[in-house]
C-alpha cells in the first residue's frame, strides 16, 4: 500500500497554502480525528516532508489515497475528480 500512497502523492504534486486552509474549514466544521488527519497530511505534503513522514503521522489519509490508486487510479474523491474532469491530477480517468 506504501508503493500506492508514494504514487498517489506523486499524481497530486504539492499542495498548496490555499489547500491547507480548505482542510482547515474542514476540520473547523466537522472537528472530527477523519478532518485532523486530512490536515496533518496536507502540512506534511506542504512542508516537503519525505512520504513516509505523512504515511506515519497522518496514516488514515495516506491509507485513503492508497486505497483510492488501488481501486480507481486517482488519489481523489470520485466527487473531486468528477468535478475536474480532465484537468484532474488522473487526467479524469479515476471519475469512474
Amino acid at each position: 500500500m506504501y508503493d500506492l500512497y508514494k504514487s498517489a502523492t506523486r499524481l497530486m504534486g504539492k499542495p498548496s497554502f490555499a489547500d491547507l486552509v480548505a482542510e482547515g474549514r474542514e476540520l473547523i466544521e466537522d472537528k472530527s480525528l477523519e478532518e485532523m488527519s486530512d490536515v496533518l497530511h496536507t502540512l506534511c505534503r506542504l512542508a516537503r516532508l519525505p512520504s513516509w513522514v505523512a504515511w506515519v503521522v497522518a496514516r488514515p489519509t495516506a491509507m485513503k489515497h492508497a486505497r483510492r490508486m488501488a481501486d480507481r487510479g486517482c488519489p481523489r474523491s470520485v466527487r473531486n475528480c468528477k468535478a475536474s474532469g480532465s484537468a484532474c491530477c488522473c487526467g479524469g480517468v479515476g471519475s469512474h
